[in-house]
């Protein structure tokens, strides 16, 4: 009689097995996931929504911008300056997550499970069955677990992940000292975009002029035609040198604009366009003072001690994971199973596991964390090398640039005087037209090569400052503000000027400066430049 039943149960559940199976087969294949690109109306909303962001919550410009208010607006708002501030706070939050897994396991749990028929069990002889649950039973647990040698592993893992986090706040340092720099160095290239600009249609309109008489000359036949068309070429040449500055010139602008996260069209003033004299900087530190520094301050080198850190703990690692683990447990049970004497009731347990494998594992283990410490400190004593050739490198640029500048003011006073010559001259009608224009386009020129020269030794003097990752900000900025930034950044600088840099800074000089003796010197030329104060002992 057994056997019968069990047989027609087998049959009826045969049966339903290939309906099952056809419908879960369905089910999977309406599941597939097929490519769906983004329609164009969803192309349309997220261009919009990215143009409502890229230059949302910030403060206007109401006023002419310093070079202080240039790289707060670029360290508030340049977009990769944001994205480092990013990644630290998805570091941090990770750190804040590795902290976390280091509390013991707590898990509740409930289910309900039931069965068409009863759990019967047959006697030794199987003359008779018993019962010893209900059809339906709902069961509930909270449990504690905690695992020693885990928590020694996660507790490892956490200061590695701490470490980390440290390495993504160096990298935005990184950040910072690039976007500070790029900003300073654009900056005044704007700055002597605007002053260019202002004398650049003037001679334009005089050039475009003379260029319609000489062409009028021409087709007229009046006077020599080879010395009328030489006259037009050189004209035109003229105009073409003209048109390719000031496109550059404008482009100056446009950088300074995509650093600072506004708009390239937008209207904005720099405070010194309108200052015909700025102080010429001089470094005042020896080079071995500006290679301790970089040593001790540049992120590269920072980064790599932390990830030496992390190559270390990972050598530890390897050793605690040949050790037992060691579990304990504790939880509280209840059950609606009226078959059961105690339908509550709490339990422990400590158990002691060994994972032999990991003993075959660690010398190699041990190995590869042997060997990426020691990857770590070449890669240190390289990145330490490349750091002493970057500061003397900065230090001959910023000398070069130096040098470059004094030459180009020079010829632009020689030049200015030249013009005035000519106009005198020209007034006299002792000169003709092509040479005035000529001088005056070499003036212009001249004045325009001086003031990017000086944007070059500002770019250089900047470069420095990175090259020895000092940071531009003090550390107690109180506000995100842009005053409050622009405030801070005006503070170190001012304090870098003043040779308040551990004791030792970059000297930015005013038209006085003393000689070695007390006296004072001065330089001669209109823009108010003095020597390095280097060259000045030698």
């Amino acid at each position: 009689m057994f056997n019968n039943s069990a047989r027609l149960s087998g049959l009826r559940l045969r049966k339903g097995f290939v309906p099952a199976a056809v419908l879960g087969t369905l089910l999977l294949a309406g599941c597939a996931v097929t490519p769906e690109p983004l329609t164009q109306a969803e192309n349309d909303s997220r261009v919009q929504a990215d143009l409502s962001r890229l230059f949302a919550n910030q403060e206007k410009i109401d006023g002419p911008l310093s070079l202080d208010d240039a790289i707060a607006r670029a360290l508030k708002y340049n977009l990769d300056h944001r994205l480092k501030l990013m990644e630290e706070a998805v570091s941090m939050g990770q750190l804040d997550v590795a902290n976390v897994n280091l509390l013991p396991d707590v898990v509740a749990k409930t289910g309900w499970a039931t069965r068409n028929n009863r759990d019967s069990t047959f006697n030794e002889q199987q003359t008779s069955t018993s019962v010893s649950s209900d059809r339906s039973i709902r069961k509930s647990d909270l449990s504690v677990s905690w695992n020693v040698l885990d928590f020694a592993i996660g507790y490892m893992r956490a200061h590695q992940q701490a470490d980390m986090a440290l390495i993504v706040s160096e990298r935005r340092r990184q950040v910072i000292h690039s976007v500070v720099n790029e900003t300073r160095g654009a900056y005044w290239r704007a700055v002597a975009a605007d002053r260019a600009l202002k004398d650049f249609d003037p001679v334009l309109d005089r050039v475009r002029g003379a260029l319609g008489r000489s062409q009028k000359q021409v087709d007229e036949g009046l006077g020599g035609q080879l010395d009328a068309l030489s006259y037009q070429e050189d004209l035109l040449v003229t105009l073409r040198e003209l048109e390719t500055r000031r496109r550059q010139l404008v482009e100056a602008r446009t950088e300074l604009a995509v650093l600072m996260n506004i708009h390239p069209d937008s209207e904005f003033t720099l405070l010194d366009s309108s200052t015909d004299s700025h102080p010429l900087p001089f470094i005042a530190m020896t080079s071995d003072q500006l290679e301790l520094e970089a040593l001790h301050n540049r992120s590269e080198l920072r980064s790599e001690a932390y990830q030496l850190r992390i190559n270390q703990r990972d050598s530890k690692i390897a050793l605690i994971q040949m050790v037992p683990g060691l579990n304990f447990s504790a939880g509280i049970n209840h059950t609606t199973d009226s078959y059961k004497v105690n339908s509550r009731w709490y339990d422990g347990a400590l158990n002691l596991s060994w994972n032999l494998m990991q003993i075959v594992k660690a010398p190699a283990n041990m190995k590869l964390a042997d060997t990426q410490i020691e990857l770590s400190k070449v890669r240190s004593l390289a990145l330490s090398m490349a750091v002493i050739s970057q500061v003397n490198i900065a230090q001959l640029r910023f000398n070069h640039a130096l040098d470059d500048f004094k030459l180009a003011d020079r010829i632009s006073n020689v030049q200015g005087r030249i013009v005035n010559s000519m106009q005198a001259q020209r007034s006299a009608n002792t000169v003709g037209e092509s040479d005035e224009i000529r001088a005056q386009v070499r003036s212009l020129l001249s004045g325009l090569q001086r003031d990017m020269a000086y944007a070059d030794l500002q770019a250089a003097y900047g470069q420095v400052f990175s090259s020895i990752g000092v940071d531009p900000l003090p550390g107690d900025v109180a506000d995100d503000s842009l005053d409050t930034i622009a405030d801070g950044i005006q503070t170190v600088m001012t304090q870098w000027q003043n040779g308040q840099f551990d004791a030792r800074g970059v000297v930015a000089t005013d038209d006085v400066v003393t000689d070695p003796d007390g006296k004072a010197v001065t330089d001669g030329h209109d823009t108010a430049m003095i020597e390095n104060h280097a060259q000045a002992q030698q």
